[in-house]
């Protein structure tokens, strides 16, 4: 190392460690019994407390067990002008909770009990750079970046052979949380109902695939992909079913910037943050009209729905209620969902020692402050940092706020 002279550390880690996590609901391994008041007639016909057994017990459950190995490396270059600390990560997790997929008769009264039957791999690497400096005119730098990435793979879990043996449906070999769905291929225009009856069907206009309902101009187009080999077969089910997004719930990447500078007393400091690799399925209040049956009219709908004089509109066309066919789960609905957000900025100075010798007091900075102060991102009129983790949209938004202070010392 001392002939290395631009190399200032440098530093190898290796780690591994075993974990268990307690999955689930509690007390699965204990039979339990749900009361209900006025469960049946007892007697008279007064109605009496009933209690009931909903679900099995597992007296074998246990939690989850995770493998974790962890590869780094830490380094500082030129005295610090340079820092990067890297990570690769693989974690093995076995004996993950599960529901069978199975469907037992009626008579049997009771929903199957979870079972530690599944497997994931979990991996990714973790990167962050960092820069100090400070210059001849007093002028100081502190830079540091940082970005993870993050991706998952079921190697065993529970499903039916219906989406097994479907490459575009299975679950085994994806990620946890993977969305499936309808691919969609944008809106039945008027061109395409020759004859103007205001009816999109095979007799009058040629278009013989079945969807939802009576299809009409305006109306969601879906994708005939079928089996594995996406031969047609004229109709929209579940065979058409694929990957329409990112798995719900949580980025595969996240980032982050943090920055700082002072000069002559003058300080700054930035924070960002953000996501990427990520989707958010819009379906909910804010993008259907008349949505759970609600008459309030929705404007993120109605300010660009499509309508004759509106066929490049961004929904399809309104209806006095829902629709099945503007309703099913389709990569129509899925918005990327990446940000990135500045979520703290602070500006201050700090009056000279001469000042402070006069006022006779040891400090005063005085500054001021922001938070969520901008946010780029492609999802309107909903908090793209929340929607990773609330699927409704009904969620508090985040706020900006402004703060002027000061920090006085005597």
């Amino acid at each position: 190392m001392k002939d290395l002279s631009w190399l200032s550390s440098l530093k190898l880690r290796a780690s591994w460690g075993k974990s268990g996590n307690l999955a689930g609901s509690a007390y699965q391994y204990l039979s339990g019994y749900t009361l209900s008041g006025n469960g049946y007639a007892f007697g008279t016909g007064s109605m009496v407390q009933q209690a009931s057994v909903n679900t099995e017990s597992n007296p074998n459950i246990t939690w989850e067990v995770a493998q974790k190995s962890d590869i780094g490396l830490d380094a500082s270059l030129w005295q610090d002008l340079l820092t990067i600390e890297a990570d690769f990560f693989l974690e093995k997790r076995t004996g993950m909770l599960l529901s069978p997929s199975i469907t037992v008769p009626y008579e049997y009264g009771l929903s199957l009990a979870q079972t530690n039957a599944g497997k994931m791999d979990n991996y990714g690497v973790e990167l962050t750079v960092g820069t100090r400096k400070e210059f001849q005119n007093g002028l100081r730098l502190n830079i540091s970046a940082n970005v993870s990435y993050a991706k998952n793979k079921l190697i065993e879990t529970f499903e039916t052979a219906a989406t097994y043996d479907n490459p575009n449906r299975r679950r085994t070999g994806r990620a946890n949380g993977t969305v499936f769905g309808y691919k969609t291929l944008g809106f039945f225009s008027t061109a395409e109902d020759l004859n103007s009856d205001g009816i999109i069907d095979a007799a009058n206009d040629g278009y013989n695939v079945t969807q939802w309902g009576t299809l009409h101009p305006g109306d969601i187009k879906y994708a005939d992909i079928s089996g594995a080999a996406g031969e047609p077969d004229g109709k929209i089910d579940s065979n058409d079913e694929c990957v329409i997004g990112y798995p719900q719930g949580y980025p595969l990447l996240i980032f982050g910037l943090n920055g700082s500078a002072s000069w002559k007393g003058f300080d700054l400091s930035l924070f960002f943050q953000g996501a990427g690799m990520t989707s958010y399925n819009t379906q909910n209040f804010m993008t259907y009209p008349f949505f759970n049956n609600n008459s309030n009219a929705d404007y993120e709908y109605y300010n660009d729905h499509w309508t004759p004089e509106n066929q490049d509109a961004k929904y399809p066309i309104a209806w006095s209620s829902t629709v099945a066919n503007s309703t099913q789960a389709s990569d129509f609905w899925q918005r990327n969902s990446s940000y990135i957000r500045l979520k703290n900025a602070q500006f201050g100075y700090t009056l000279p020692q001469s000042v402070m010798q006069n006022l006779k007091m040891k400090s005063i900075r005085v500054y001021v402050a922001g938070q969520n102060m901008l946010t780029i991102s492609g999802l309107k009129y909903m908090d793209p940092e929340s929607s990773t983790y609330n699927t409704d949209g009904t969620f508090y938004p985040t706020m900006k706020s402004i703060t002027i202070g000061a920090n006085v010392t005597f």
